[in-house]
């Protein structure tokens, strides 16, 4: 995906995937810097620890506890997922949101979201953790989970297994968006679909975080048509 918007910008660059072990990832870099590398994208499990290691974090990062884009020599950090996400929702009609999951990745909707004007409900199967992320981003807890609202966000990883979630699709409203993080189509996405709903997945948000990453390093616009056409 970075590789195409290099090529369609004609940038002398290169996009690696380096593999690294829980607990390494500061070495890791460090090594990458050594060896002339610009920047990285950080991936589960591995935000915190990056994150840890920057000698410079903006505000949101550091508001998430999560880094997923560096910059190697100077040893800044930021996190472009949530940016990236709101990018996504841009347009959308209605403002009340529901969130399923209490994770790592919701915690970047939530820092985001409420700025946006979106009045935010969380649901997890452990209540203690929704509870949690409501009270540190001011949100309201559902003790059921629900898809009346204008946005539903799975940010669980169920679609990954192909498990459904315990959702009552009759509930939606008709302008309802059911976006889900997983990339391709999960049972909750086809559930909303057959009831002719808007669906997005989580490719949106990988070109969209992707493309700001770019920015970020570059200073340059990349072409997001070329990076989502390199992941279909």
């Amino acid at each position: 995906m970075h590789q195409a918007a290099y090529d369609a910008l004609k940038l002398p660059y290169r996009y690696v995937a380096v593999h690294v072990g829980r607990g390494s990832v500061g070495k890791a870099l460090d090594r990458l810097a050594a060896l002339g590398y610009r920047g990285v994208n950080v991936t589960v499990p591995h935000k915190e620890e990056a994150l840890a290691w920057a000698a410079q974090a903006d505000e949101l990062s550091r508001r998430i506890g999560a880094a997923n884009t560096l910059r190697l020599a100077t040893k800044e950090a930021t996190n472009t997922d949530a940016g990236g996400f709101l990018d996504t929702i841009q347009g959308l009609a209605g403002r009340e949101a529901t969130m399923l999951g209490a994770g790592g990745t919701a915690r970047a909707l939530a820092a985001v979201l409420p700025g946006a004007g979106y009045q935010v409900r969380v649901w997890n199967r452990t209540r203690e953790r929704a509870m949690a992320l409501a009270d540190e981003f001011g949100l309201s807890v559902l003790e059921e989970p629900t898809v009346d609202a204008d946005l539903v966000v799975n940010t669980t990883s169920a679609g990954l297994h192909g498990d459904r979630l315990p959702l009552d699709w009759s509930e939606a409203r008709n302008g309802t968006v059911a976006y889900d993080l997983v990339y391709g189509e999960t049972p909750f996405l086809t559930e909303a679909a057959a009831r002719g709903l808007r669906t997005i997945d989580g490719q949106s948000l990988l070109v969209a975080q992707g493309a700001r990453s770019f920015e970020w390093w570059l200073g340059l616009t990349p072409s997001r048509e070329a990076m989502a056409e390199a992941i279909r």
